[in-house]
């Protein structure tokens, strides 16, 4: 295969530092997304564990090395707990430890919907950039005049993508489990099962979706699959406290 002449080397010092960067950044958002978890473990026990688990494991995911792939799923965190904004949503997932903090109030609401989409759009944007060092070459929704960048870090799309349909089923499966128990307890652990699912599918298929993969059509399946698992788990919780 020819060598594209306007193409740095790998080892070019610019696409180094690129590496320590995305590094500094995943600790950062690690950092934080642990505190907030930590927090939610704190203030509600153990009794309902997956909404500040899922906070958890993905700062464990952001510190386990630099790849982009993995700021889209901070991104996907931040926007879906956007939901817990809407009155009558925590008691059915799980209490959100930001709202616990920082208070419900009209005015605490609006900043912290505010807040979070300044940092979903953040997480995304560091997303898009740092893609590039999995290199140019069939990579989704780039510019076509970009010069080519060659592959800098190990590509995990295929397996991620992989992760990213298992987690949207059973996510779903959660949900769905969710309605012919009788217990509380066992039913918004399920739930939370199920949002923690979304969470996962949707942020890691769309990172897998938008760098280069061979098995893009999975990644997608996995984003689809976990908007049905966050559907399914608003609808179901409805039904459940309707009833």
């Amino acid at each position: 295969m020819a060598t594209d002449p306007t193409s740095p080397p790998i080892d070019h010092p610019n696409l180094l530092l690129a590496v320590v960067r995305l590094r500094r950044t995943q600790w950062v958002w690690a950092v934080l997304f642990a505190g907030l978890g930590g927090l939610g473990l704190a203030s509600t026990g153990i009794e309902q564990p997956f909404l500040p688990m899922t906070w958890i494991t993905t700062a464990a995911i952001l510190v386990a090395g630099p790849q982009p792939i993995y700021l889209s799923l901070a991104a996907v965190a931040w926007g879906f707990s956007l939901i817990f904004l809407v009155p009558g949503i925590p008691q059915a997932l799980g209490a959100d430890p930001i709202t616990r903090l920082l208070g419900g109030g009209p005015v605490e609401v609006m900043a912290l919907a505010i807040v979070r989409l300044v940092l979903l759009a953040m997480a995304w944007n560091q997303f898009m950039f740092y893609r590039l060092l999995y290199g140019t070459r069939q990579a989704a929704g780039l510019d076509p005049a970009l010069p080519t960048i060659p592959p800098v870090l190990d590509n995990p799309s295929d397996g991620v993508a992989v992760w990213a349909r298992l987690l949207g089923f059973l996510g779903l499966a959660a949900a769905i489990l969710a309605v012919p128990l009788s217990s509380p307890v066992v039913q918004a652990n399920l739930l939370g099962a199920a949002y923690s699912g979304a969470v996962f599918a949707v942020g890691l298929g769309l990172g897998a979706a938008f760098v280069p993969s061979h098995r893009r059509g999975m990644a997608l399946t996995g984003v689809a699959l976990g908007c049905l698992s966050l559907l399914a788990a608003l609808l179901v919780s409805r039904a459940l406290g309707a009833g």
